[in-house]
């Protein structure tokens, strides 16, 4: 399981880069902050996956959320700008 923290960039979801994007579109769980990252930055992600916007989170509940991926051998996406 590995957390990979990708930046968007200045929001532009054109701007990203070409690694995050491949892995958002591989991870299956997605935590971005849509107070800072337009959702079209991303659609990308795997159909049936755990897609969670941390705007409205404390850090508490965003661990529990990787802590229980991390638990399922799962990787996660970590999105911000």
């Amino acid at each position: 399981m590995t957390v990979y923290f990708i930046g968007a960039g200045p929001g532009d979801p054109d701007l990203i880069t070409v690694k995050g994007q491949k892995l958002i579109s591989q991870c299956p769980v997605c935590i971005y902050a849509g107070s800072l990252v337009p959702e079209d930055v991303i659609t990308s992600a795997p159909e049936d996956a755990l897609v969670m916007d941390s705007a409205s989170m404390n850090l508490e509940e965003i661990m529990e959320i990787i802590t229980k991926a991390h638990n399922e051998g799962k990787d996660i996406a970590r999105v911000h700008s």
